[in-house]
């Protein structure tokens, strides 16, 4: 009897988890994402690893101006698709920031890296159909690393919600800055 009015009251913990819980997954389950979220994504990195390996590989300050006009279309793409998130659902979700902008996940991550280095190496034998293939394919795997990602937070989201905060993605833009800065005075 005494278990059966503890369940009941609405001031019990574990009542109040539960609605918690329930408003979790009713808001996980209503969020969509914006119309062309995932070839946007996909062109906006397979621009970015084409423009850092014709950068990197030309090694003057056109080159490194080009790698930085890469970067900033990127950028741009990535600032575009997550502020149309937040407009269609009212809300930001920081590991979603973490997939696009980092690419946070083992696999996008492995496909970046992978595909920059094959593009960096094909940039400085001139092989530009090989860094195109591989910008492509960064850009692909990316994107699949963050589809894969969409749907194991929609799956369980108190597992995958946590991501970079936006402080830290202002810490990581201004050095990645600096550094670009640094080269182009030193270069």
């Amino acid at each position: 009897m005494e278990s059966s009015r503890a369940r009941s009251n609405p001031e019990d913990p574990r009542t109040a988890l539960a609605a918690a819980d329930d408003a979790r997954s009713r808001l996980t389950t209503g969020l969509r994402l914006p119309v062309g979220f995932y070839p946007m994504l996909a062109t906006g990195i397979a621009v970015q690893v084409g423009a850092a390996a014709y950068g990197i590989a030309a090694q003057t300050v056109t080159g490194v101006a080009v790698a930085l006009a890469g970067a900033a279309v990127f950028l741009g793409v990535a600032a575009l698709t997550l502020h149309r998130f937040s407009r269609i659902n009212g809300v930001r979700v920081d590991g979603l920031v973490s997939q696009v902008v980092l690419a946070a996940g083992a696999g996008a991550s492995l496909a970046y890296l992978g595909s920059l280095a094959v593009a960096i190496v094909a940039a400085f034998e001139s092989r530009w159909w090989l860094v195109a293939v591989a910008a492509v394919a960064a850009g692909v795997g990316c994107a699949l690393g963050a589809r894969h990602w969409w749907h194991a937070y929609r799956h369980d989201p108190a597992a995958h919600e946590n991501g970079a905060s936006p402080r830290m993605l202002a810490l990581l833009a201004v050095a990645a800055f600096l550094g670009c800065a640094t080269l182009l005075v030193l270069g």
